[in-house]
């Protein structure tokens, strides 16, 4: 009669999980552990796409509880740590969202014992307000350094079909050896505000307001989206770029078919010259980037509790915004042909791409992989010529593999020249001049192994290493050049890095850390890196934080 009851239960969330929505960053770490659940059976959690709704992760949760037979006692402390994290959206999707209401809470624990800020919620809004601040300092390349960073982030939801959240922070780095570029590593890019010489400041801001029902979601937001399995970095969509504005549609009309698509406003940072404009004062001529853009979508196929299939497409496209990439269903590649006019090369950038997982249940692992074909040209193909650029990403992650609470993954990426590029500036694949793709960018490949393991509740260490390998900078004329070149030709760059991580969350939203990395960097291209990370490095840091 339990099981029953429970089945009851978990029916009703998911019928009514997309009411009302609002997503978690996907720098959160509850994104890692349900993936950790998912590879050793506890729930069915498809990974392809991120981020998902907080209520989403709710309804997990509870599955989570119901399963504990393939549980170990750390995991149950870790589900039991998060679901106070998630206590409002589970009392939604339980039914239980009216008892003791409103409630109004300030600088405590609260009902949910979890500590906010403030804390405000009624039968038709809810309002949470929490402060982000923190501290880094440490040694990179032989000299000292310190970040340090502020700001706030909300979210609530409004009736039974709204969701909003926002959050922004503040960021100043000091020190002799301050990377500016942030290029060749997986740290999303910046938009610097103010640069000094031993001090750089940028901020950053993500927002979004969704409009939820039972099937779907549409919403209007800045924030990153994943796209594609991957460890060390997504292939197809990642999160390398600064955030940009979108809109955002998601559609799951039955439980083994899942669609998303959205439209991007890129940043070109290429000057327009036809918004040159003169002003009143002398040496503040004004003139505005042109206008760039992303439209994508993705089609997920659940074939089996097991396995995902996952294909999509995107098109790059510059100029002012055109009507037919804002059909969510339109075939953008034809569409293109559409708007090209006979003879033309002005036509746009179109990609193709596809994503996969198995999961192997009785040895508790997720074999995954995806492809990126940037310009697919089947008539050169039947002409022998090249087949396109394309990038891959296969790996494999274990959970409890011989210790328990543990998490091991390797995972391997090959990216060939010329892709997330164009002849176009205005259409390659990237904004703010940062691939929209994995970091490792065009022309290079990266091998990573990492071990994790969870020693006490919110107490983790983690082993990890890769090497990655880069060739030159490509000429964007050798793309239409034959013979087509080899991936890594060129002048090359070499990376290869050690680290060791301890991260511990003593409470919600307080992360303390600790890191030491080997790095042995080299590079034949003469100003790719900066002076200073080249060679070999110990380097090592402390942080101390309260918000993601």
């Amino acid at each position: 009669m339990r099981t029953k009851h429970l089945l009851y239960l978990f029916l009703f969330v998911w019928i009514n999980l997309s009411a009302q929505t609002v997503y978690e960053p996907i720098n959160s770490d509850i994104y890692e552990f349900l993936e950790r659940l998912f590879i050793k059976g506890v729930i069915e959690y498809h990974s392809e796409i991120e981020p998902i709704p907080r209520k989403e992760i709710a309804g997990y949760l509870l599955k989570a509880l119901s399963n504990k037979s393939k549980l170990t006692p750390l995991d149950i402390k870790e589900i039991e740590f998060h679901s106070k994290e998630f206590a409002d959206e589970i009392s939604f999707v339980s039914n239980s969202y009216q008892q003791n209401l409103p409630r109004t809470e300030f600088f405590s624990f609260g009902e949910n014992d979890r500590f906010r800020l403030f804390n405000y919620r009624d039968s038709s809004f809810s309002f949470n307000l929490d402060p982000i601040l923190g501290l880094e300092i440490g040694n990179r390349s032989n000299a000292f350094y310190s970040r340090r960073w502020n700001g706030l982030e909300l979210f609530g939801y409004v009736s039974d079909n709204w969701g909003y959240s926002l959050d922004f922070r503040d960021n100043l780095e000091t020190g002799n050896n301050i990377d500016e570029v942030k290029r060749n590593t997986p740290e999303t890019g910046i938009n610097l505000s103010k640069e000094a010489e031993e001090s750089i400041q940028y901020s950053s801001v993500n927002a979004q307001i969704n409009y939820g029902w039972n099937t779907g979601n549409l919403s209007l937001g800045k924030y990153a989206v994943n796209i594609g399995n991957g460890r060390a970095g997504q292939l197809i969509n990642s999160s390398k770029a600064p955030t940009y504005p979108l809109i955002r549609l998601d559609f799951q009309p039955v439980h083994w078919l899942n669609f998303i698509y959205f439209h991007g406003f890129l940043k070109s940072d290429i000057p327009d010259s036809s918004t040159y404009r003169s002003t009143s004062v002398e040496g503040r001529e004004s003139i505005s980037d042109i206008p760039k853009f992303i439209a994508s979508h993705t089609l997920s196929f659940y074939i089996a509790d097991d396995l995902t299939l996952s294909i999509g497409e995107s098109m790059i496209y510059s100029g002012s915004v055109e009507p037919i990439y804002l059909i969510p269903v339109m075939f953008f590649r034809l569409a293109d042909h559409y708007l090209s006019s006979e003879g033309s090369n002005s036509g746009d950038n179109a990609q193709l791409f596809a994503d996969a997982s198995y999961r192997i249940s009785p040895i508790k692992s997720k074999v995954y992989g995806s492809v990126f074909i940037d310009e697919l040209s089947i008539e050169k193909v039947a002409e022998g010529e090249n087949l396109s650029s394309i990038g891959y990403t296969l790996g494999t992650e274990f959970s409890d593999l011989i210790i328990p609470n543990s998490a091991f993954v390797i995972e391997y990426s090959r990216i060939q020249p010329f892709v997330y590029t164009n002849s176009n500036d205005a259409q390659t694949y990237q904004s703010h001049n940062y691939q929209l793709g994995h970091w490792i960018g065009s022309n290079s490949d990266m091998i990573y192994l990492s071990y994790k393991q969870n020693i006490l509740r919110g107490l983790s260490i983690k082993l990890s290493g890769w090497y990655f390998r880069k060739g030159q900078t490509e000429l964007p004329e050798q793309q239409y050049q034959l013979p087509y070149p080899s991936t890594l030709y060129g002048a090359r760059r070499t990376d290869k890095r050690i680290s060791l991580e301890v991260n511990w969350q003593p409470v919600h939203n307080l992360f303390v850390g600790g890191y030491y990395s080997y790095s042995d960097i080299t590079d034949d291209e003469v100003g790719r890196t900066p002076e200073f990370m080249l060679g070999t490095f110990n380097n090592f840091g402390l942080s101390l934080f309260y918000g993601m």
